[in-house]
């Protein structure tokens, strides 16, 4: 697409305001809103374009408007993309794309950190700091980034060492004592060498989930600590190189397993509307809440996790090539105790004790010859794991008499993913271009798991049932290989000077697995084929800009996620479909006014598939035409910016933000008892700038209405029924930045 003068839009949303624009020019008046939208370069095909050049559907957020917004995280940032979905169960951090996601290991939607690649959701944490913009492509990206990026990636780039000295000092207060403090420094040592250092910390004094249990404190509340060094080096005149230091951590009550919809695994429901009673196995009440933000939550809660992440890449330009190479290591541990059913009585006490250790190694060479762009890498990963899971029976059981103890015991995890792939591009004219990539992916796995069922008599914990006989006490040990060949292919077309046209076709492979605690055969692998049609382009000398996709997914081996008893089971729930429209605006509609918009349109749909519902026992269930877990079928983004210049010289921005979701289904079965209604969560930001430019200040509102959303469900037979998570009430809150040097 030819953009010789034209500023480009970013995709979904994009900085407010040149008021926050690193690409203002000194001495603009008033810094206001400029008519042509900033360009924003993305890399998420491996090649530096803008939005508008990229023949696949993509969406850039700057740091500028990150900033403005207050988007730290993706429980806030899945609010500014339309096709994007995150919820939290059980601490399981899910992304989805269009309907497509992940689970417990498997994540749909791949998440990295300057191309380092996250092995689990969970872990992803120590990205949302000091962040140049973040990229989030829609659609399968089985080629290019390879195994569980089905449903898409998340790409956060970090900020770079600047030249000349660069810093910032942002302290903040909101409602539930929030407290938080950001700091960053930056500049260059000698000529060849740059420094970064960014950190972060919140200290969270008060819980916004309510604990009625008399003494106990409430919930999502403690510390979080991120840190981040980055020193890049100019080594030769050839090469340069980047070496990353991360550290985030975690400690508090940052867990939350709320009661979602009553259902009585025994007994009978009596007492208020919202708070039931019922009668344990003892024939002691039970309280429960289904009220948003309030939970009975008795005995020990603790979050405990840590990541440090590692990570060297180098660049080398040479005549006719580059090569580049991205060595990166991870060590993430997570520690959880609460109560898993949720009530007065504590009777289900849940511990978690994971460890996570991953190496991984990438290195791709690129170049152009003549009308051909190309690029060819391999990659190689190592992901080690271990896993103490135990739930304890505070009470006896009626049916056995005794205070059982479940443990599930994972002491061996190695996968080994190995990877070769060849991407290029080549113009057929100044107008139109085609693109093919191939990718060969093969893993290997060993997965070992020890179950028992225990009790103590006085003497010790005595098993008395074990999981995988004969192999009990050793633990039970698979191997499995899995390999996939995905492949890509794109023709783009400049149908004026302003606007493009393309087509593309692109595979996606998740990798099979074992469940944890499961002595049965691995499930299977998914794959998806995608076809997707877009358009994009930009009108009145660019301040406008719009961005349409119309896709069609054809899913195999569709993996799903059910809790039976204690534990998450992944099976295999055969063929589905997904079909979708999105289109999305960026519009400058004067010096003063910014307006963008999205909407998704998406029709997914379950095959023939027969499964027990665990909440109503005996009975298969036809699910076909069902739509998928996390897929609303509307999803629509809103914001309104007003940006002016003050009599003092200084500058403010007022937004409002809206995100409107239809009905979210979190179980395949389609009863409304498994869903989210349709909810609509509004945003308010007021930022002002001095008349200097060295302070600021945002005023903010989040959730303004103050709605009431689930974020995830699981359905659990054996704790009282439907449990998950709630999404964050309203918080206002302000931060005050004063900034250094040069920006």
């Amino acid at each position: 697409m030819k953009i010789k003068n034209l500023m480009i839009g970013t995709g979904v949303l994009l900085a407010t305001s040149s008021m926050f624009s690193a690409h203002a020019e000194e001495g603009d008046a008033g810094d206001t809103i400029e008519r042509q939208i900033e360009e924003v370069i993305v890399t998420g095909l491996r090649r530096a374009e803008t939005v508008m050049q990229t023949p696949a559907a993509i969406s850039a957020l700057s740091a500028d408007f990150l900033e403005s917004k207050g988007l730290s995280d993706m429980t806030q940032i899945q609010h500014a993309v339309p096709s994007l979905h995150f919820g939290e169960a059980y601490a399981n951090r899910n992304i989805a794309i269009r309907g497509i996601g992940g689970f417990l290991e498997q994540p749909g939607v791949i998440t990295s950190l300057n191309g380092v690649v996250q092995p689990s959701d969970t872990s992803s944490q120590i990205s949302q700091l000091d962040l140049e913009r973040i990229e989030v492509l829609r659609g399968p990206q089985g080629t290019l980034l390879g195994r569980n990026a089905t449903g898409g990636a998340v790409n956060f780039i970090a900020a770079s060492p600047t030249e000349d000295f660069y810093g910032k000092i942002k302290v903040g207060y909101a409602e539930f004592d929030q407290k938080s403090v950001e700091f960053v420094a930056s500049g260059s040592v000698s000529d060849r060498l740059g420094i970064r250092l960014a950190a972060n910390h919140l200290d969270a004094g008060e819980g916004w989930v309510n604990n009625l249990v008399a003494g106990d404190n409430d919930l999502m509340m403690g510390e979080k600590t991120n840190v981040r060094l980055i020193m890049t080096a100019q080594v030769t005149d050839s090469m340069d190189a980047e070496l990353m230091i991360g550290h985030s951590e975690q400690s508090g009550r940052w867990t939350h397993w709320a009661m979602i919809k009553e259902h009585i695994a025994y007994g009978t429901a009596t007492g208020l509307p919202s708070v039931s009673v019922v009668n344990d196995p003892a024939g002691e009440p039970i309280l429960y809440s289904v009220n948003p933000h309030e939970v009975y939550m008795k005995g020990p809660i603790n979050t405990d996790r840590e990541l440090d992440m590692y990570s060297l890449t180098m660049n080398w330009d040479l005549e006719t090539f580059s090569i580049k190479s991205i060595t990166a290591f991870q060590d993430w541990s997570n520690s959880e105790d609460l109560p898993a059913d949720s009530t007065s009585s504590g009777i289900l006490q849940r511990s978690t004790l994971g460890a996570n250790e991953s190496f991984s190694q990438e290195i791709t060479i690129s170049g152009q010859f003549d009308k051909l762009d190309w690029i060819v890498g391999g990659f190689y990963m190592d992901d080690e794991r271990t896993d103490d899971f135990k739930v304890s029976f505070s009470e006896a059981l009626p049916a056995f008499g005794i205070a059982p103890v479940i443990t599930n015991l994972r002491p061996l995890y190695d996968n080994k993913a190995r990877a070769v792939f060849a991407d290029m591009t080549y113009s057929m004219s100044e107008d139109l271009r085609l693109g093919l990539g191939l990718r060969h992916t093969r893993e290997e796995k060993t997965h070992g798991t020890i179950g028992t069922f225990s009790a103590d008599f006085g003497a010790g914990l005595v098993a008395l049932t074990k999981s995988c006989e004969p192999d009990w006490p050793r633990a039970f040990v698979q191997s499995w290989e899995d390999s996939s060949n995905t492949m890509r292919a794109s023709a783009e077309y400049d149908a004026t000077d302003t606007s493009m046209v393309y087509m593309s076709f692109s595979e996606g492979f998740k990798s099979g697995g074992a469940n944890n605690g499961d002595c049965n055969a691995p499930w299977n692998p998914e794959t998806v084929e995608a076809t997707e049609v877009g358009y994009k382009a930009s009108f009145a000398d660019g301040s406008t800009t719009i961005r349409a996709a119309a896709f069609y997914y054809d899913y195999s081996d569709f993996q799903l996620l059910q809790v039976r008893n204690f534990a998450g089971i992944i099976t295999n729930a055969g063929d589905a479909e997904v079909k979708g429209l999105e289109v999305e605006m960026t519009s400058a509609v004067n010096e003063n006014w910014l307006i963008n918009s999205g909407i998704t349109l998406l029709d997914s749909e379950y095959g023939d598939f027969l499964n027990e519902d665990l909440l109503r026992p005996g009975t298969l269930f036809q699910n076909k035409g069902n739509s998928l877990n996390n897929a609303p079928e509307t999803s629509l983004t809103l914001g309104i910016t007003y940006s002016t210049e003050l009599s003092s010289g200084g500058a403010m921005a007022l937004s409002l933000d809206g995100s409107y979701r239809s009905r979210i289904y979190f179980r395949e079965f389609g009863i409304a008892d498994d869903s989210q209604e349709a909810y609509t969560i509004v945003n308010f930001n007021a930022n002002w700038k001095s008349s200097d430019k060295e302070t600021s200040a945002r005023f903010f509102v989040t959730n303004l209405t103050d709605e009431d959303h689930i974020t995830g469900m699981y359905g659990l037979q054996t704790t009282y029924g439907r449990q998950g998570t709630w999404n964050m009430p309203r918080q206002v809150g302000l931060e005050l930045t004063r900034f250094f040097g040069n920006r």
